[in-house]
């Protein structure tokens, strides 16, 4: 619990400290309303835990999103996404297990144009998931509502079409969950 404390106050300072910078000029991003999807790695610490140990154990597959935002003024909006993390599984001698886990996300987001092509951004919210667990012993599901931060880059090609790289941590039920992703977005 003190770690997750820990990680949402550090991307809240960083949040911060890019709003704190002033509203800068932002010719490329302006504010109104974007969408944009996106594919990327996703990565989780479930096969470091000690439970594990000795078996196959795979944490990586490709993640997706689909996401919308609104940019309220030219350094701060707010987003809405549904993100895929994909699957993990774990298999041994004893039997197998496949986890996947999905849900939507709510962000603010922090924005500091460097140039009218390229922008960096940061975000905090919440990611409101859905796990699914298929086993050689049966099926479950939970769901919950925890933290996710990230921060990345965007390109601009013109002010309507950028190209995006973004790291997003996200909290499932006490596991960290990460997603590099690339997105294309587009803004109206």
């Amino acid at each position: 619990m003190r770690h997750k404390i820990q990680s949402f106050v550090s991307a809240g300072i960083a949040l911060l400290a890019m709003l704190g910078m002033g509203i800068a000029p932002a010719a490329a991003q302006g504010t109104g309303f974007y969408v944009g999807a996106g594919a990327g790695q996703t990565s989780s610490d479930l096969c470091s835990d000690p439970a594990f140990a000795g078996l196959s154990c795979d944490d990586k597959d490709t993640g997706i999103k689909v996401f919308g935002g609104y940019n309220f003024l030219p350094n701060f909006g707010v987003e809405a996404a549904w993100i895929d993390l994909g699957e993990a599984s774990v298999s041994g001698p004893g039997g197998s297990g496949k986890v996947s886990v999905d849900g939507y996300q709510i962000a603010g987001v922090g924005i500091l144009p460097i140039n009218p092509q390229f922008d960096v951004f940061g975000k905090v919210g919440f990611y409101m998931w859905d796990a699914e667990l298929t086993s050689t012993f049966g099926n479950a599901s939970e769901d919950g509502t925890d933290l996710m931060f990230g921060f990345g880059g965007a390109w601009n090609f013109t002010p309507q079409l950028s190209l995006r790289a973004e790291w997003e941590r996200f909290d499932v039920d006490d596991e960290d969950a990460d997603l590099l992703s690339a997105s294309i977005v587009f803004k109206f």
